[in-house]
């Protein structure tokens, strides 16, 4: 019977973090939006969107949020336990690490593609 996605596995920059259930990635690329006017459906628009992984990191004692600010121009992969790992070589931390009793939640954007 095949694996169902259910984990995925993060790592940055060579480090294996320890994240929560419920990590998400957008692969990006075109992006269609439909256009409606008075006459109904029109078509669609594009506009290119970035690759975004979200993730929340445990925060125990040997993970800075520092350095996870700090992640510029690094290679990600995000794997899943269904067999299927994604990559990129241009990842970087958009909004402020947020850090609560949860964990510290990231927003990484980049060039994801499948391995």
């Amino acid at each position: 019977m095949a694996t169902v996605f259910g984990r995925a596995f993060i790592t940055i920059a060579g480090k294996r973090y320890n994240t929560k259930e419920g990590s998400t990635l957008k692969l990006g690329g075109i992006s269609r939006e439909p256009v409606v006017g008075d006459g109904g459906l029109a078509g669609s628009q594009e506009k290119i969107e970035a690759g975004q992984l979200d993730c929340t990191i445990i925060a125990t004692g040997d993970v800075s949020i520092t350095d996870v600010q700090a992640i510029k121009d690094a290679n990600v992969s995000f794997d899943c336990d269904n067999g299927k790992s994604f990559v990129s070589s241009d990842a970087f931390n958009g909004p402020v690490p947020e850090l609560s009793k949860d964990g510290i939640k990231v927003s990484l954007y980049g060039t994801f593609k499948e391995v």
